[in-house]
């Protein structure tokens, strides 16, 4: 379940309401006050039923209601609904028109307080006697039996209540039954059917970690300990035989305890008598922490420095991020107040690309930030730039101004590439520095074996890992080299799923203005790492079978090796990083020559007649 949208209402510094878009990577941008953290306090409200206080409430604002509404996509995933049926959210038509589940809460605001709040869902609603959503089963045999539709199969089994709903769903679908969408607000209490999909709902919704600017990222963070407390919860339950043990201890310990309570009953009143309970809860149990083995001493994580705790709470996302997930695994919204905070900007680096990994894994990120580097290195469509001109809260996620954005965050070219500009004749512009240095390495081999007579070095080309080209900072740095009119050309991964597709970024850079073979080029396969050929990588790490295509996310298929040693050795995400400089001219050829042309010649000799 994927949350794509929220329309937040009245809430702090918005009146009136605006409306968000998500993806799974969501990069939260502005200046200082101008409510980045509102969103994800509007998030946390809703799903983790944070309270509000009347200073939550917009002075401004015309009606006397906070309201934060959640669209989720929720990909047909199954679920109990209040039956003992699974089925799916859209099967049911709990949906709006766009097919996403709504979540609404609304807060209604006094002079004084702000009520609990109520819960509400959108779904599909059909005229008159036709609706039969959160009928009984008798209500729902009875409407079948009207409408002269069967409620028993051949051979005599009657048909769940699903079953039920779906015949009548196709009635009324093969005789035009009008619908409206219609919001329906889920009762606090009671046992109606209405209620229990609404508790089932709310049981399946993505939970929210929340982790605020003014607080350090810290291994006793509540999301943190629930998270290793429910492995170890489970594992309990799975591999212990708790009757048994709290059998024995009810005996043991049940003993004692009467004999306490047998006096305690002595000196009371017959009518005031009291008995003993024991009672269990595993999930309390278990603690988890860790210690620095500085200077010899157990040092509590908690006792060390700001800087110190979030890089190892960075760990802790990357474990997440290389960690399968299963289909029982409840899905996750990070939400992250300016993460980068105690951290220094190469950490701030490394700390993007656990985040960035995460998504890979199939869990949210929401943060916001003011690091120029975590802006820099997000994809310009997953930025989303608060503002309030004439305050007035502002979210802008289309036709951005990424080079007043770079200003205002104080986005500049990386200090290192200043000195290249004196001594470089050509720049030559790849996406990290794995590219970089596999660009090197294939020169020298290349020439070595008298395919080209100079390196990159002996022309004096600068290859510079630039980043991706949907990166802000890849823009404020193209825009500087364009000014300065310095030569340069760009070479990209393809990013393409197949042959045929469109390069993702070649769309991009041609939009820019660049022109393709003259300005840029893209690799004919999808990645760096496809260009390491599988018998390479047997040779490099004995007892891997491996095989993938030129299209293949050839990354992911080193990371999730199923064997964790052989993945260990393999280098997991980093593969290119491990194996890619220690890669023979043979087989160097065997993945850029196709026995016709090759590949790196081509681009050498494009890069030659720029550079004259």
């Amino acid at each position: 379940m994927i949350l794509r949208k929220a329309i937040i209402s009245n809430y702090r510094g918005i009146n009136g309401s605006i409306t968000v878009n998500f993806d799974l990577f969501n990069c939260i941008v502005g200046q200082n006050d101008a409510g980045k953290s509102t969103i994800l306090k509007a998030i946390d409200a809703s799903l983790n039923e944070t309270n509000l206080t009347r200073s939550d409430y917009n002075v401004q604002a015309t009606e006397n209601i906070i309201s934060v509404e959640l669209f989720f996509d929720c990909q047909n995933e199954q679920y109990l609904l209040g039956e003992e049926i699974p089925t799916t959210i859209e099967a049911e038509e709990l949906t709006n028109q766009d097919n996403h589940l709504v979540w609404k809460k609304t807060w209604n605001v006094t002079d004084t307080n702000v009520a609990k709040p109520k819960t509400s869902i959108v779904r599909k609603k059909y005229n008159g006697t036709s609706d039969f959503i959160f009928k009984t089963e008798q209500q729902l045999i009875a409407q079948c039996t009207a409408n002269a539709i069967a409620t028993a199969k051949g051979n005599g089994d009657a048909f769940n209540n699903v079953e039920k709903r779906e015949k009548l769903r196709e009635f009324n679908q093969q005789n035009n039954v009008a619908f409206t969408y219609e919001y329906e607000e889920i009762p606090s209490t009671g046992t109606t059917k209405l209620k229990a999909s609404g508790d089932a709902i709310k049981k399946a919704l993505p939970s929210f970690q929340y982790f605020k600017a003014d607080t350090s990222l810290s291994d006793t963070d509540a999301t943190i300990q629930k998270y290793f407390k429910d492995m170890a919860f489970k594992l309990i339950q799975d591999e212990v035989d708790t009757d048994e043990m709290e059998e024995t201890i009810k005996t043991q310990l049940g003993g004692v305890l009467q004999k306490v309570t047998d006096k305690i009953n002595d000196v009371l009143k017959s009518t005031e008598r009291v008995e003993p309970k024991v009672e269990f809860d595993w999930s309390k149990l278990i603690s988890t922490s860790f210690v620095s083995t500085a200077n010899g001493n157990n040092i509590p994580l908690s006792s060390r420095g700001d800087g110190f705790r979030r890089i190892t709470m960075m760990s802790y996302f990357e474990y997440l991020a290389e960690t399968q997930r299963t289909n029982g695994t409840q899905q996750i919204i990070f939400g992250f107040e300016e993460p980068e905070t105690f951290l220094h900007p190469s950490a701030q680096d490394s700390l993007f690309d656990k985040l960035n990994l995460l998504t890979e894994n199939g869990y949210q990120v929401i943060t916001s930030t003011h690091s120029p580097t975590i802006v820099g290195n997000t994809k310009r469509n997953n930025i989303i730039h608060i503002s309030k001109p004439a305050n007035v809260y502002t979210v802008n996620q289309t036709g951005i101004d990424y080079k007043e954005l770079a200003k205002d965050l104080g986005i500049k070219p990386d200090n290192t590439f200043t000195p290249l500009f004196s001594t470089s004749r050509l720049l030559f512009l790849v996406e990290g520095i794995d590219d970089a240095n596999a660009m090197h390495h294939k020169a020298n081999l290349y020439k070595q074996n008298g395919l080209i007579p100079h390196t990159f070095e002996e022309l004096s080309i600068n290859v510079i890992p630039i980043g991706g080209c949907g990166g802000v900072k890849h823009w404020v740095n193209l825009d500087l080299f364009t000014k300065l009119e310095k030569p340069f050309f760009i070479f990209l991964d393809s990013d393409k799923d197949n042959a045929a597709s469109i390069s993702p970024n070649e769309t991009n850079l041609v939009d820019y203005g660049l022109t393709n073979g003259t300005d840029f080029a893209i690799s004919q396969k999808r990645l760096l790492e496809n260009y390491i050929h599988p018998t390479a990588l047997q040779r490099l790490v004995p007892g891997s079978i491996i095989t993938y295509t030129d299209f293949d996310h050839a990354k992911n298929f080193c990371k999730d090796y199923p064997n964790s040693g052989i993945r260990g050795h393999l280098g997991g995400s980093k593969v290119a990083e491990h194996h890619y400089c220690n890669l023979t001219f043979d087989e160097l050829r065997m993945t850029w020559f196709d026995g016709t042309n090759d590949e790196f010649i081509n681009l050498y000799n494009t890069i030659i007649t720029k550079l004259n």
